[in-house]
Order: C-alpha cells, then sequence, then structure tokens
C-alpha cells in the first residue's frame, strides 16, 4: 500500500466515531459497556466563491460499523444565490489495499441543498483507512443568472471506516463460586465485514480484560488477551470478590471500540477451600472442567455441600453427567464407606454444578469428589450477528474421573474458656477454666454433643494491639472434659482456648477479655 500521510480526526470527513455491541443474549448475562454512536458524522468545510457567489460545502459519512456494501456520503451546501443545483460530482475513495473506488454521480436526497453520492463497495473490503475526494460543479441560480461553481477537496482526507466489533459472548466459569476460587473468564468476538454485512470470528484482535469488585475498591485491569482463530479468548483468574468483569477491544484504524460486561458472585465460606482441574481429547478435540467446593464440619444437623463446575476453555458441558462423592473410609452404619453420585445441574454457559448432602452419621473423613461430564467443544462460531456463538460447538469429549479432588469432613467441637478475674491492677495470677465436647458417633446410631475427656487445649495470649498471639501452655481435659489452669497476667489483652483437632475432628476456640489497669 501506498504510503500516505494521515490528518487528524477533527479534520477528516466522516470520522467513524468509536461503536460498541448492542444488546446480548439473556443467556449469557452480558451487557455492552457504552450507549451506541450516533448515526452520521461531519467532515471539514469547503468553501469557493465564483464572482459574487459563495458556496459553503459539507459531506458527511457513516461511521464503519453502519457500513455494508456500499458507502454513501451527503453533500450539503449553503450558498447566497437564490437556488442551487448540481450539475454533476461524485465521491472518489481509494480503500486500504489501493483500490480506486468511483461513486455514483451525486443525487437529490429529497432535502433542499442536499444531495447523495454512493460508492460501492467490493465483497471483500477491508476496514481501515480510506482516501477520501469529492469532486463536484454545482449551478447556483442569481438574479443575474445561473453561476457555475466548482466544490472540491484540494487534498484527498484520509477517513477511518471501522467494521463493527461485538463480544456477545462472555461468561465466567463458573458464575457463582465458593470465596477464593479460580474462575475462567472466556468470549467469542466477532466482525461485520464492510462488504457484505456478514459476521466472521474477530481472529487476532486486542482484548482488555477490567475487574470492578463490588465495594470501593477500584477497577483494576486482569489481563490483555489477544483472540484466537475462532475469535475465542480466556483467562484464569482470581477475583477475590464479587463484582463486575469488563471485556474491551480498543478502538484502531480498522475496528471499531466494543466493550461488554457481565458479573461474577463469590459466596462466603468458613471451611478450607478445595478445587481442582480435569481434562480430556477426543477426535482431537479437547475439553475440560474446574470443580470448586469446600470442606464440611458436621454437627447435629445435615449440611448441604455445593459443588461448582466452570467449563474451560471454548467448551460447553453440564448439559448430561454427574458428580460424585465418595468416602475413603468406613465408620458406623457405613462399615465399608459410602458412596453418592448426583446429576449436574446446567445454570448457564460453562456453568454447573451438583449438591451433597452430608448426614451426621456418614463417615467422617476425606470424600473423593469424582465428575462424568460429556462436553463439547467448539470450533470457530458461525455468526449471525448477535446469535450463532455456541452452534459448532459439536465436537463430543467425555470428561470423566472419580478422584478430580477432595473434600474432608469433620464432626464438629465446642470450646469455651472463662477467667477468674478479667479486670486488675498489675501483674496477677488467674484461673482459666472451661470446656471441650465433641460431636460424636454413638454406637447405637446416631450423633450426639458430648463432653471429651483427655483432650488437648492448646493456651495463647493475644495481648491488645497489633501483635500476634503468643503460644504458652498446652493442658488437657479431665475425665468430664472441663480444665482449670493458672496463668499469669501482666497487659491486658485476651486469652484464647483452642482445641487443634484431628483428622475427623474440627477444631474449636473461644477467648476471654482481659484488663489490666
Amino acid at each position: 500500500m501506498s504510503s500516505r500521510m494521515r490528518v487528524p480526526l477533527s479534520m477528516a470527513l466522516g470520522a467513524a466515531l468509536m461503536v460498541t455491541g448492542v444488546a446480548a443474549t439473556p443467556s449469557v448475562a452480558a451487557e455492552p459497556g457504552v450507549a451506541p454512536p450516533p448515526g452520521v458524522t461531519a467532515g471539514e468545510t469547503m468553501t469557493e466563491r465564483v464572482d459574487d457567489v459563495v458556496v459553503s460545502a459539507r459531506i458527511s459519512l457513516p461511521p464503519g460499523g453502519d457500513v455494508v456494501g456500499s458507502i454513501t456520503g451527503t453533500l450539503s451546501i449553503t450558498h447566497n444565490g437564490n437556488s442551487a443545483a448540481i450539475r454533476s460530482g461524485e465521491i472518489t475513495m481509494v480503500d486500504p489495499e489501493d483500490r480506486t473506488l468511483v461513486g455514483e454521480e451525486f443525487v437529490a436526497s429529497g432535502t433542499a441543498n442536499t444531495w447523495t453520492s454512493t460508492v460501492p463497495l467490493p465483497t471483500d473490503a477491508a476496514p481501515g483507512i480510506y482516501e477520501v475526494s469529492v469532486a463536484a460543479e454545482i449551478d447556483v441560480t442569481t438574479d443575474d443568472g445561473v453561476v457555475k461553481v466548482p466544490v472540491r477537496t484540494t487534498d484527498p482526507v484520509y477517513v477511518p471506516f471501522r467494521a463493527k466489533r461485538n463480544i456477545p459472548l462472555i461468561w465466567t466459569s463458573a458464575a457463582s463460586v465458593p470465596a477464593g476460587s479460580t474462575i475462567s473468564v472466556s468470549g467469542a468476538a466477532n466482525i461485520r465485514s464492510l462488504g457484505t454485512g456478514d459476521y466472521a470470528p474477530a481472529t487476532g484482535q486486542e482484548v482488555k480484560l477490567y475487574f470492578d469488585p463490588s465495594g470501593d475498591a477500584s477497577e483494576t485491569l486482569k489481563a490483555t488477551l489477544t483472540t484466537d482463530a475462532r475469535g475465542f479468548f480466556t483467562t484464569r483468574q482470581r477475583p477475590g470478590a464479587s463484582g463486575k468483569w469488563r471485556a474491551e477491544m480498543p478502538m484502531t484504524d480498522t475496528g471499531a471500540r466494543a466493550v461488554w460486561t457481565l458479573t461474577s458472585a463469590e459466596r462466603e465460606r468458613e471451611t478450607t477451600l478445595r478445587q481442582a482441574t480435569v481434562r480430556a481429547t477426543q477426535d482431537g478435540f479437547s475439553a475440560g472442567d474446574h470443580l470448586m467446593t469446600h470442606d464440611v464440619v458436621l454437627g447435629l444437623a445435615p449440611v448441604q455441600r455445593r459443588v461448582d463446575v466452570g467449563s474451560l476453555g471454548f467448551t460447553v458441558g453440564g448439559t448430561s453427567g454427574w458428580l460424585s462423592a465418595e468416602s475413603r473410609r468406613g465408620e458406623g452404619a457405613f462399615p465399608d464407606g459410602y458412596r453418592v453420585q448426583r446429576e449436574l445441574v446446567h445454570s448457564g454457559l460453562g456453568t454447573s454444578h451438583a449438591t451433597f448432602t452430608f448426614n451426621p452419621t456418614l463417615p467422617a473423613g476425606i470424600y473423593d469428589i469424582g465428575i462424568r461430564d460429556a462436553m463439547k467443544s467448539c470450533s470457530a462460531p458461525d455468526w449471525d450477528g448477535l446469535n450463532g456463538g455456541t452452534s459448532n460447538c459439536t465436537h463430543d469429549v467425555l470428561v470423566e474421573d472419580p478422584t478430580v479432588t477432595t473434600v474432608v469432613v469433620k464432626r464438629a467441637s465446642s470450646t469455651s474458656v472463662a477467667a477468674s478475674d478479667t479486670s486488675f491492677t498489675g501483674p496477677k495470677t488467674i484461673t482459666l477454666s472451661g470446656t471441650v465436647s465433641k460431636v460424636q458417633l454413638l454406637s447405637t446410631g446416631g450423633v450426639a454433643d458430648r463432653p471429651a475427656p483427655n483432650t488437648p487445649v492448646e493456651l495463647s495470649f493475644d495481648p491488645a494491639g497489633s501483635a500476634e498471639p503468643v503460644y504458652k501452655k498446652t493442658v488437657t481435659t479431665g475425665s468430664d472434659g472441663t480444665y482449670t489452669t493458672p496463668v499469669l497476667t501482666s497487659a491486658s489483652g485476651r486469652w484464647i482456648a483452642k482445641y487443634p483437632g484431628t483428622s475427623l475432628q474440627a477444631s474449636s476456640s473461644a477467648a476471654v477479655t482481659i484488663t489490666v489497669n
């Protein structure tokens, strides 16, 4: 392509403004980030004088996002005569491939002193910088007769015609997860042809991904990505909070700016996070899932635990399959262990889950979490505007593994602590006392919360201020599950009593506040 000097956009005829996508399909729960632009933009004014007749002319051109098959420019004039008519003229363009495109003759638009010229585009018209020239001859009628006034651009003007781009498919896998989970943020982008209006995957496009957490924290850039040959992008992120994702394709010479947003959620948890990934390849196509859940502490009532499943890459899962939970040890009424299987619930693109109920009489210990997911891997989408993004997700991949991750199930415990004196002057030896109880499986069936004899209790002192707690000693409960011990206390703070727990019993702790005057 020949070398061209660009002029500022403020001087460009019909400089195409940034364009963003329109509303997303409801199933994706995404939305455009900014409003659509105005339909036309105006360029520079050309003023010509012949004798005493002055004509000021202005050309308007549509933004690239509105161009399909041709570009129609509108010539508007003002003059100091009685009336005006166009004798001849057209718009001429040179496209990014150095092809000269000649417009049709100007014709009346239906509005006084306004004419249009349409420049046909080849079907393979490329977006980018177009060289635009205007030449016309205006007949202006005055009291003394008709004056011919030529109107033309002195030098060609370089105008960007940017293709319309969308990110109509954008999702998080999964959409709602336990706090601290790693999720996938993925999308599929398309671009519209200037020549035909057809949509195709937007390949090799830069996508900037931002996250705005709920609350007062500011939005941050999380990743700069490039779409692949399918127009697809993906990244693994740990958001750390619920919030809004913003995917932006910045404006370029060939593409309009596109902004789409969606939200993801994190759920509070009080037990250890468990997550892992499983992948499979079948007939050259790959798919995979990421499982997320957290440990279980059983009291006297059943506990439900949800396992979230996020599809990896440009794949669809969760429409057919199940999750399983299987204990590694037997206990009580389940001497050979326990296994349960639950159907996957497909709750959105890239998102599925299943919920297990853990009853207090089930074996404590480690449970293996497995999956069988009949997934679909996707090739490049066949786009029809904002639709069709998953139309080519037709390649079967069976993802199956009985031990993707684990959940640790423990029975609950409780610890208490009290002090013989909580407010005094100067160093003093006080007495700490308390109890430890554990939820225990009964030999007769069922469970009960019983005092815990011969159980260690760790005592630490947490001084007032920013200092960390300091371990002091370990005591053991008596046959009735109680403990008593003297402690020398010389500063304000908290005495903390903690039962450290075991592989089958959850830890527990309590504190008492002391004020030393």
